[in-house]
């Protein structure tokens, strides 16, 4: 504990850690200690980015199988087992933006994974939700059948028997048409009397389940795409009397015209059904030009350009206390909006959106150079974007902040996402220069297994950030807790001091303090204030 304490003083020093422990065995880069994976979600664009070992985390053969979008993802999850991820961020309360849910992914007929989501989502400048990032945890022991809800047994042998026919009707040269059915009278439906109602229609081969309280599927051998609308118009005659009849809608998706697989195929029917039922159509086919594609790059709803122009983008910042003390250590900014009445709003993480990334870094720079200029006591964190640190202009425009304000290094910290530093030796030589400026360094979003900790201790950082998708669900997981355990206590052996972010609560910090967490920031000790900058040197170039 004495080197950790020692550590505190130091962080802000921007000498180079040059005194170390003994060389530490080399960390693995995953967690292996955990069955957990990060992801990170942007919902502009849609996509999703994942950590490393995902694939493994979620028992996949390969990272090909990840969903790479949030539609995507969606599509995997049962019907039925638990809100999705967009659910509980629409339907989450929480004014912190956290959302945590539980549900089911099902890759294959017999491969379903319960998993326990949980993570947290920033605003974009109208406080909608424009970033999330999160953990994703499969539970491996409700996943087995056993321990599986009956509604998604029930479901996995559906789809064995859909694909089982599939098997058969391409070995015959043949083809297999799926039909679902919803009813929107729910109250007077039985679905086992629907079953019973449609055996005229079935032969040997053909499969009926049900779907749901409401929803059935049924499944037949032989009969080719161009006779699905004639097949559901004959089960729609032989349910005319029931008495929810009136509210029966059909669907239907082919094989092998749409898809090989059951789980593709049943998911192409029920998306049909849910876009006739929203259109008011009675029977729809499944319309290959009107399947989900993977969507093109979208521009960032932010128009990051007119913040620049309007000098509207501000800085929010939150206080970093001292685990032990609880004083205030240092300020963590982040980039912000200045509203018209005179609010400001954090933003979501930037992205080099149309090239802007060494604009909008060097607006943030100067933001935060001109608040340690004015606060001479203040110590100040910033993070810096993946683009901007690649960007061969950065160190130049830091090095000019710097020498306009001297004294102010020794009380500036840059923030470097654990990601960025993936490819060490590309950005060994600008963690350098940048150390060499005087500032502090820090690692954010440290556990994901982007890096190992051994990695880290040959690089010039004085702090390492634990991700906050470790910290938020430690009072429910126990693999969280120890994981978390470990790389504290091998971060205190090799000398480097932590912090801990996302925390919200009495207990988790002090749990977090006494495994022996140097810094801790949250909702606990501060909500995001607006850094107001009266006198920023736009402002004072603009009046003059």
């Amino acid at each position: 504990m004495g080197s950790k304490r020692q550590g505190r003083a130091g962080i802000f020093s921007g000498a180079s850690r040059t005194s170390r422990r003994r060389r530490q065995p080399s960390l693995p880069s995953g967690r292996a200690s955990s069955s957990g994976t990060v992801y990170a979600w942007d919902l502009a664009s849609d996509t999703l980015s994942w950590g490393p070992h995902a694939a493994s985390a979620l028992g996949l053969d390969s990272d090909d199988d990840l969903p790479q979008t949030g539609a995507a993802f969606a599509r995997l999850v049962e019907p039925g087992s638990g809100s999705s991820r967009h659910e509980a961020i629409a339907e989450g309360a929480s004014p912190s933006g956290t959302y945590d849910t539980r549900h089911a992914l099902r890759f294959g007929p017999d491969r379903v994974v319960m998993v326990l989501d949980c993570g947290r989502w920033l605003p974009d400048g109208r406080g909608r939700p424009a970033f999330v990032r999160g953990q994703l945890r499969a539970d491996i022991q409700a996943s087995t059948p056993d321990l599986l809800p009956a509604a998604i047994v029930s479901r996995s042998e559906l789809l064995r028997s859909i694909q089982a026919s599939i098997n058969e009707a391409l070995r015959l040269s043949q083809t297999c048409t799926l039909i679902v059915g919803c009813f929107q009278d729910e109250d007077e439906v039985t679905v086992a009397e629907i079953g019973h109602r449609l055996r005229p229609m079935m032969r040997r081969q053909d499969h009926f389940a049900a779907l749901g309280p409401n929803c059935f599927a049924l499944a037949l051998v032989g009969c080719p795409a161009i006779e699905a609308a004639s097949a559901m118009r004959r089960l729609a005659d032989l349910l005319r009397g029931h008495p929810a009849a009136s509210s029966l809608h059909l669907a239907a998706a082919c094989a092998p015209d749409h898809t090989f697989k059951a789980v593709k195929l049943l998911r192409f029917a029920e998306e049909a059904l849910s876009l006739g039922i929203e259109r008011g159509e009675t029977t729809r086919v499944h319309d290959l030009r009107h399947a989900p594609s993977k969507p093109s790059a979208k521009r960032d709803p932010f128009d990051w350009l007119a913040a620049l122009n309007s000098r509207s983008l501000s800085l929010s910042c939150r206080p970093v206390v001292d685990s032990r003390t609880r004083a205030s250590a240092m300020t963590r900014a982040c980039a912000g909006l200045a509203l018209s009445d005179g609010r400001t709003v954090p933003l979501p993480p930037r992205r080099d959106v149309d090239g802007l990334a060494l604009l909008l870094e060097s607006r943030l720079l100067e933001l935060a150079a001109d608040r340690l200029a004015r606060h001479g006591q203040e110590r100040l964190a910033l993070p810096l974007s993946a683009a901007a640190l690649q960007d061969p202009e950065w160190l130049a425009v830091l090095a000019a902040h710097l020498g306009a304000r001297p004294g102010i290094a020794s009380r500036f910290m840059i923030e470097i996402d654990e990601s960025a530093l993936a490819d060490i030796p590309a950005v060994r030589g600008r963690l350098d220069a940048m150390k060499a400026l005087g500032i502090g360094l820090s690692v954010s979003g440290f556990g994901a297994g982007h890096v190992a900790l051994s990695q880290i201790q040959d690089l010039p950082v004085d702090l390492v950030r634990l991700d906050g998708v470790f910290i938020q669900p430690l009072g429910r997981s126990t693999d969280d807790r120890l994981y978390l355990r470990t790389l504290i206590d091998r971060a205190q052996h090799l000398g480097i001091p932590t912090a801990a972010e996302w925390v919200d609560d009495e207990g988790t910090a002090r749990l977090l303090e006494s495994w022996g967490v140097d810094y801790l920031d949250g909702n606990l000790f501060g909500e995001l204030e607006a850094i107001r900058q009266a006198d920023s040197l736009g402002q004072r170039k603009k009046r003059a």
